[in-house]
C-alpha cells in the first residue's frame, strides 16, 4: 500500500548530506590535481605563496591560487592572510605527513591507482553495471586475465601499506625459521617486511588469477 508523501521536511532533515555526496567527484579531482602538480611538496620545501607555489610547480599563479583556495575548504591546506593582504598557504599534518613527497610515510602514488579512468569510469557507469550485473568494460573489465592495471596496483599501493606491514612483521617476524603464504600477494610489500626482519623467513608468493 503506498504511503503518503510528506509536505514538510522531517525535524532536522536537509538535502546538504545528498548535496556533499553528489559533488564529492569534485573534491577528488581538486586533490588529485594537487598531488599531481606536487603542491603539497612545494609547500613543504618553502612555498607559501600562489606565484611561490607556482614557480616551483609550473604552472599558472591564478590556477595555483584557485586550487590550493578549493583545498584549503577540504582541510588538507590551511590559509592565512598577512596585513598586506598576501595569503600564504600551509599544509595540514596529515597532508605534510602523507602527501609530501620528501616523507618516508608519502602514499601520494595512491592517486595514480585510485583515480585511474577504469576507477573513474566504472564509478559513473556504476547504474548500468547495476542494470546489467556486472562491468560494462570491455571483457571483464579490470580482472581481465593479465590485466596491466594490476600492475599500476602494485607500484602505486604499496607506500600505502608499508606502515601496517611493517607493524605486522614486528608482532610475527620473529628470529628463526618461518614460512609464510602470501596470498594475492599484489606488491609483496607484507611478505618483503617479514623478510627484512627476519632473514631466515621463507616467502612464498600467490595470486588471483589475471593480478600480479
Amino acid at each position: 500500500m503506498a504511503t503518503t508523501m510528506a509536505t514538510t521536511p522531517p525535524p532536522s532533515a536537509t538535502p546538504m548530506r545528498i548535496f556533499e555526496t553528489l559533488r564529492a567527484y569534485e573534491q577528488t579531482a581538486a586533490l588529485r590535481a594537487a598531488i599531481e602538480l606536487d603542491i603539497f611538496t612545494a609547500i613543504g620545501e618553502g612555498a607559501a605563496t600562489a606565484a611561490e607555489i607556482a614557480a616551483r610547480c609550473g604552472a599558472s599563479e591564478r590556477g595555483v591560487r584557485i586550487l590550493c583556495d578549493t583545498v584549503v575548504t577540504d582541510g588538507l591546506l590551511a590559509k592565512t592572510v598577512s596585513e598586506k593582504g598576501e595569503a600564504h598557504y600551509s599544509c595540514a599534518p596529515d597532508a605534510a605527513f602523507f602527501l609530501d613527497r620528501r616523507s618516508p610515510a608519502c602514499i601520494a602514488s595512491v592517486a595514480d591507482f585510485l583515480c585511474t579512468p577504469e576507477n573513474i569510469t566504472g564509478s559513473l557507469t556504476l547504474a548500468d553495471c547495476v542494470r546489467k550485473g556486472g562491468t560494462v568494460q570491455p571483457g571483464q573489465g579490470t580482472v581481465e586475465p593479465d590485466n596491466p592495471f594490476w600492475v599500476l596496483f602494485a607500484r602505486a599501493m604499496a607506500p600505502m601499506m608499508a606502515m601496517p606491514a611493517q607493524f605486522m612483521a614486528e608482532q610475527v617476524a620473529g628470529t628463526g625459521p618461518l614460512k609464510v603464504l602470501d596470498i594475492a600477494a599484489g606488491h609483496g610489500i607484507f611478505g618483503i617486511a617479514i623478510a627484512r626482519g627476519n632473514p631466515r623467513a621463507q616467502i612464498h608468493r600467490s595470486r588471483l588469477v589475471g593480478r600480479p
